[in-house]
């Protein structure tokens, strides 16, 4: 079973040297949301964490025509849930220094920041 596609529809709002934003319209009608608290429907945050992580590939493969490893994820802060329906944003800081790429993500709805999010990932050799 593969994880439900949400991705596909991102949409790049910023790409350059500093990082990138993306912008993701999430589907309401997702299978996810049947069995994620069923009274209170909301976006598991795992699915934020890999909105993060295709960001953040998708930035260096197109800057830098590589594809880093996920090293570590140093902090994840939920602030408040995505609801079927939302759109979700990620704005990611990365800093590459040595082959080392340090990611500083903000997530949010329309009602405000979503998540916090704090990655470090390996360029390959």
């Amino acid at each position: 079973m593969s994880a439900v596609p949400l991705l596909p529809e991102a949409r790049v709002l910023r790409l350059d040297d500093a990082g990138i934003e993306v912008e993701i319209p999430v589907d309401p009608t997702a299978a996810v949301f049947a069995g994620h608290y069923p009274e209170l429907p909301l976006l598991p945050g795992v699915f934020t964490l890999h909105a993060v992580q295709q960001a953040v590939l998708r930035h260096a493969d197109i800057r830098h025509g590589v594809h880093p490893e996920l090293q570590e994820i140093e902090s994840v802060r939920f602030a408040s849930p995505v609801f079927p329906g939302d759109t979700l944003t990620v704005d990611c800081a990365i800093t590459r220094v040595d082959g080392m790429r340090t990611v500083k993500a903000q997530c949010r709805t329309g009602r405000g920041k979503s998540a916090t999010v704090r990655l470090r990932y390996r360029d390959p050799a």
